[in-house]
């Protein structure tokens, strides 16, 4: 089934113009959204004439489907400077028609590479009849910038000492990534001090970033009470990772971590008892 692209290029009838369309970023709280909704052109009056993408992700490219005409049969030309292979949306392999680098499909996905920079993505149309070429567009070339995953660390040194009933909130550093950042985080929880006792529960969950600097938790989060709480980030994502196909292959690495968990010790709340005074005498 053939996505809608939302912005189209004119194709003139000797197949003059190509547009290629590109999955847009995406708001927080949207992973992996239908791309049919997202796609926009590498024109200038699109905003994005370079695509932003993240290393190792699955990215989506359409060009505008051509109208059947009778007779007519269309390939389409997908052509990187980097070698990448080319797929379907799904991820299965498309075959290279005469090694000349056109394909059947109008829309694809690749895997971009694992190391950051400029690649250029090259596309053309041509039609045929009875298997043999009639008409070539002309080539279309943009380019796709590879940018590393979101990187977050925070000083573990220094622990957070509270109260029950009490938010935290940690300070981060985010050396990469491109803002609407979303972090999955983990609580182990001891209901003793010094661990003794070994993890009494824990707890997992994605937030977004309302703050580039800080990692604010509610007062819920340390409500099995007093004790020790043990945070550790698990995975980040930013508004350029969430635009891949696959989020498995953008999930983050042990380097873009912190190293060490994050502590807050818990203390009992004080309650103010009743005010007590000696009682009139009888």
């Amino acid at each position: 089934m053939k996505h809608q692209v939302l912005k189209i290029g004119f194709f003139t009838a000797f197949l003059t113009l190509l547009t290629v369309g590109v999955n847009a970023q995406t708001l927080p709280n949207t992973p992996n959204p239908p791309v049919s909704t997202y796609w926009t052109d590498f024109f200038t009056n699109a905003g994005e004439t370079i695509d932003s993408v993240t290393v190792g992700s699955r990215m989506p490219y359409n060009v505008t489907e051509q109208t059947p005409v009778t007779g007519l049969t269309f390939e389409y030309k997908w052509t990187f400077s980097t070698a990448l292979t080319v797929q379907d949306f799904d991820g299965n392999n498309l075959t290279n028609k005469g090694g000349s680098n056109y394909y059947d499909e109008n829309e694809i996905s690749v895997v971009m590479p694992s190391s950051t920079g400029d690649i250029t993505i090259t596309t053309n149309v041509r039609s045929l009849v009875g298997g043999n070429q009639l008409c070539t567009g002309f080539d279309s070339t943009y380019t796709i910038r590879v940018l590393p995953r979101p990187t977050i660390k925070w000083d573990a040194t220094t622990p957070v000492v509270g109260c029950a009933r009490q938010a935290v909130s940690i300070d981060l550093t985010l050396l990469t990534g491109n803002s609407q950042f979303e972090v999955e985080y983990a609580i182990s929880y001891y209901d003793t001090f010094d661990k003794s006792g070994g993890i009494t529960s824990t707890s997992s969950d994605w937030v977004v970033l309302t703050s580039d600097d800080s990692l604010d938790f509610p007062a819920t989060a340390f409500d099995e009470g007093e004790g020790l709480y043990e945070i550790e980030i698990t995975n980040i994502t930013d508004r350029i990772s969430r635009k891949s196909l696959d989020m498995s292959l953008v999930a983050a690495q042990t380097a873009d971590l912190p190293d060490d968990a994050f502590k807050v010790y818990i203390y009992p709340a004080p309650t103010t008892n009743p005010l007590q005074h000696i009682r009139n005498m009888p």
